[in-house]
């Protein structure tokens, strides 16, 4: 029996944190919930992070702030200090897909197929008692870092989301009900999608010209052959009740492109087009 896993949240690295906030509330209409950063300015107090979630977040020298779409995320982090793998990435490739994550009711097998197929760790976020997150390095998973965390408070897939704060349920759009499929554009889209799977323990299958991975609640990974450029997650599609009129307005701000809202690197796509 495949190991429970569904996509829970997609990470866009950006140069300008509150820049990049006030583009996603303007184009996508989304709330601000949560973030490592003060955000007071959007309506959420000010307050310290706990030291756990400080000393990481120093360490990697990051901000961030989240967004409930339906029961999934968007998560913006931008980095803070030169010369960190973040700051490198955003300097490098701008703004864009960085991170794609999915919740697991335990991470326990994850971790056993990260060691048996050699695949390097980037980061392991550990908090005891309340959450726990395996982040697989790009360079060995390939096009993004893939990200396992599961919850340590309430019972696996509750509805709870510790990095969007306990609040996040305040601050959803109706209409939205979630980010349903991340796409990667890659070199290699048998290769790269062979390697996830191997980690994620689900298979590949065909669909359309892109290969996909089918996670639990609907939602799924998918690879594409990519033009120009590098590897990268390039594309989300979302369910919500309001992307028609998104995209019209969109169209007439000149940031739609094929169906498509652009996004800070990304590609916001219907959800119904995986259906065509």
């Amino acid at each position: 029996m495949a190991d429970p896993i569904r996509l829970r949240q997609i990470c866009l690295i950006v140069p300008d944190l509150y820049a990049a906030v006030d583009e996603v509330i303007e184009r996508l209409g989304l709330r601000v919930c949560y973030g490592k950063a003060d955000l007071s300015r959007y309506g959420i107090p000010y307050t310290p992070p706990p030291p756990h979630q400080a000393a990481f977040f120093e360490k990697h020298g990051l901000a961030s702030a989240q967004f409930p779409l339906g029961d999934t995320f968007l998560e913006l982090i931008a980095p803070q200090m030169p010369g960190t793998p973040a700051a490198r990435y955003v300097e490098t490739r701008g703004a864009g897909g960085y991170m794609v994550i999915n919740e697991v009711a335990d991470t326990a097998p994850f971790a056993a197929r990260i060691a048996e197929t050699g695949t390097r760790l980037a980061s392991i976020v550990d908090y005891p008692g309340l959450y726990h997150e395996l982040q697989v390095d790009p360079r060995d998973c390939g096009a993004s870092m893939l990200s396992f965390p599961m919850q340590r408070q309430g019972t696996p897939f509750d509805g709870g989301w510790y990095p969007a704060g306990p609040n996040w349920g305040d601050f959803t759009v109706e209409g939205d009900r979630a980010i349903s499929a991340a796409e990667l554009a890659v070199g290699d889209p048998d290769a790269v999608a062979a390697r996830w799977a191997a980690l994620i323990g689900r298979p590949v299958e065909a669909d359309g010209g892109a290969r996909a991975i089918a996670l639990d609640g609907g939602s799924s990974i998918r690879f594409v052959q990519r033009g120009e450029g590098k590897d990268r997650l390039t594309k989300a599609y979302v369910d919500t009740g309001r992307f028609t009129e998104l995209l019209a307005k969109a169209q007439a701000c000149g940031y739609a492109d094929d169906g498509a809202v652009l996004l800070l690197g990304l590609r916001l796509h219907d959800v119904a087009e995986l259906g065509t």
